[in-house]
């Protein structure tokens, strides 16, 4: 069973819905009760100052453990906002991008697994 934690900095809802969905639909997919049990982290939004000082306060802790995916635009980018995102952060780094606004749960569930295989990007 792969755990996942998902962190929303600021997204509309759209990618955490298709985030849910993956999950519903993989059945080797679940959610861990903190950050702390994760197999892999999810980032959506993007990265707001309200959010994004603890998003860096659970990532620092876990960034050499668990790969971070970003999910959507707003997290790659912060489409449709012009600006946030990864982009503008480039201290976070990622082991998987997933391009969308939404992307499909497919796409979501792929990344996740594939994550898990090239591990934890170096920073």
């Amino acid at each position: 069973m792969i755990k996942l934690f998902r962190m929303n900095t600021g997204s509309c809802g759209a990618c955490d819905a298709e985030i849910e969905a993956a999950v519903l639909l993989n059945r080797d997919l679940a959610w861990a009760g903190d950050p702390f049990e994760a197999d892999v982290l999810l980032l959506t939004g993007p990265l707001l100052p309200q959010a994004k000082l603890a998003f860096l306060a659970i990532w620092h802790k876990l960034r050499e453990s668990v790969p971070l995916v970003a999910v959507g635009r707003c997290a790659i980018d912060g489409y449709p906002f012009g600006q946030g995102g990864l982009a503008a952060n480039p201290e976070i780094v990622a082991a998987l991008k997933v391009d969308g606004c939404p992307p499909d749960p497919g796409a979501i569930a792929a990344a996740v697994h594939e994550a898990l295989t090239v591990g934890i990007p170096a920073s």
